[in-house]
C-alpha cells in the first residue's frame, strides 16, 4: 500500500503517499545531526565556563560542580524529550520530517495529540533497540510502513510534497481575452487548488455530484463568492481557471 487517505479542514478527502522507509531514515539522520549540533552547542558553553575557570578548577570543581550538572541536565531535556515536543509544537513534524516533507498523522487522517506523541515517545526505546534494526523490520513488514510506536499510537507517516505541480493538475487553457468570474479566489492556495481539482476528478470519474455539492460550498465559504447562475460543475471548474488566470498574473 503507498497511499493514505487524509481528510482536510475543508472535509474534502485527498490521497497522500505514505512516506518511503529510505525518507524516514533520511530524516532521522537529519535529526541526529541536528541534536548533535545541539550537544556541541552546549559543550562550547561548558568549554567557556572551564576556560573562565581554569585558574582555580578546584575551586570550581568542589563549589560549582553541582550547579554545573543542574544546568547540564536542564539542557539535555531538550534532547531527550526531543521526538515528544518537536512533532507536537511543529504539527506532526520534527526538524528532520520538516526538511523531507514528512508529518505524523492518525490512521483516520485527523491531526495526532499530545497523547498520541507521548505514546511514540514512550516507545521510541523499542524501535530503536539493536540501532534501530527492530523499528526498521517493523516498518517493512507492516502495510501501512508503520513501526511498533505507530501500530501502538495509531499514526502513520506520510510525504506532503505535491503529487503533481500545479500547471499539472489544471487543464483549462486560459484565452487572451479571458475574464475572471470570481475576484477572490486568491483565498485559495495552491494545495487548495490541488485537492479541488483531484476531487472534482474523482467525481466525474464517480458521478459523485452529491460531493460536487459539498465541494462547491466548501468552495463558497472559503471565497465567499457564489453565482447561482452557474451549476455546481461550472462553479467549480471556473474556480480553478480563475485560480489559473489570476495566479499567472
Amino acid at each position: 500500500m503507498n497511499g493514505a487517505q487524509i481528510n482536510t479542514s475543508q472535509n474534502v478527502s485527498i490521497d497522500y503517499n505514505l512516506a518511503d522507509i529510505g525518507e524516514r531514515v533520511v530524516a532521522k539522520i537529519l535529526d541526529t545531526l541536528f541534536i548533535l549540533g545541539y550537544l556541541l552547542f552546549c559543550l562550547a558553553i561548558f568549554i567557556g565556563v572551564a576556560y573562565w575557570y581554569e585558574d582555580n578548577l578546584e575551586f570550581f570543581i568542589e563549589n560549582d560542580g553541582a550547579i554545573a550538572i543542574t544546568i547540564y541536565l536542564v539542557m539535555m531535556i531538550p534532547v531527550f524529550f526531543y521526538s515528544l515536543w518537536a512533532p507536537y509544537f511543529m504539527q506532526g513534524q520534527t526538524f528532520g520530517k520538516k526538511i523531507m516533507k514528512l508529518k505524523i498523522v492518525k490512521v483516520d487522517g485527523s491531526e495526532a495529540g499530545f497523547s498520541t506523541y507521548l505514546i511514540r515517545w514512550l516507545l521510541n526505546i523499542i524501535d530503536s533497540l539493536f540501532y534501530y534494526i527492530v523499528g526498521l523490520v517493523v516498518m517493512g513488514t507492516t502495510e501501512k510502513r508503520q513501526r511498533v510506536a505507530d501500530l501502538v499510537a495509531k499514526t502513520v507517516v506520510i510525504s506532503t510534497k505535491p503529487k503533481m505541480k500545479i500547471d499539472q493538475t489544471i487543464l483549462a487553457q486560459i484565452e487572451e481575452n479571458y475574464t475572471p468570474t470570481f475576484t477572490q479566489v486568491l483565498q485559495l492556495s495552491d494545495n487548495d487548488i490541488q485537492i479541488i481539482s483531484k476531487t472534482l476528478t474523482r467525481i466525474k470519474a464517480t458521478s459523485d455530484y452529491s460531493m460536487l455539492s459539498k465541494l462547491r460550498e466548501k468552495i463558497e465559504s472559503v471565497i465567499h463568492e457564489s453565482k447561482p447562475e452557474l451549476t455546481d460543475m461550472d462553479y467549480v471548474q471556473t474556480v480553478i481557471k480563475d485560480y489559473q488566470y489570476f495566479s499567472q498574473q
